[in-house]
């Protein structure tokens, strides 16, 4: 192992839309190690949203959609990985909106890069938005790599980066032994919900 220290920060939603397009479940562990590589992981970081329970009917299916998403964060983090979330606020249309995950990615990656806490950042994301966060992280001396499906990459995100990894290539590195397996509870929630988010 050598001396550069990684953080690895991971986009949850955007994640999701990559597996969903391809119809594959990964093993987050697996994804960690083979993207830190022989470098001294310090922590990895993943970012999600979750609908507050009171907007939620017990029993309904977005209820059971919402305990299965539960039980994947609890998993992630008993893998060591840290869990962050935000609130999916709910509006009186029924419509979800969800605006504090990419923020909190951002400020996370760039407070930690302040206190030196780590190298070289790791952004498991596609989201352009990310791009003025990961150029003020390179402004203060730190790398920044970005790994993506190519479903969900942006071209500028990539650009700006140090380095680029394209996911869609090294599947065989992450995936869970029955490749034909659907992408599972860590989506489901998503699949249902996603459609009725306000940006």
């Amino acid at each position: 192992m050598n001396d550069e220290r990684v953080i690895i920060f991971i986009d949850g939603s955007n994640l999701f839309h990559g597996l969903r397009h391809l119809n594959i479940k990964i093993d987050y562990a697996k994804l960690v190690e083979f993207l830190k590589e022989s470098r001294r992981l310090i922590r990895a970081y993943f970012y999600s949203a979750v609908p507050q329970e009171k907007d939620l009917k017990k029993g309904s299916p977005e209820w059971e959609s919402f305990q299965r998403q539960k039980r994947f964060l609890d998993e992630l983090s008993n893998m060591g990985i840290k869990v962050k979330l935000a609130k999916l606020r709910k509006l009186p249309s029924g419509e979800y909106v969800e605006k504090e995950v990419d923020i909190m990615l951002a400020t996370d990656m760039l407070s930690l890069a302040y206190q030196n806490a780590y190298d070289t950042a790791i952004l498991v994301s596609g989201d352009s938005d990310f791009i003025y966060t990961v150029e003020e992280v390179q402004r203060i001396g730190k790398r920044v790599e970005n790994a993506s499906f190519k479903k969900t990459s942006s071209y500028n995100l990539r650009k700006a980066c140090d380095r680029f990894i394209l996911l869609d290539n090294y599947i065989d590195r992450f995936i869970y032994e029955d490749k034909l397996a659907k992408v599972g509870e860590e989506v489901s929630f998503w699949a249902k919900v996603k459609s009725l988010w306000k940006k």
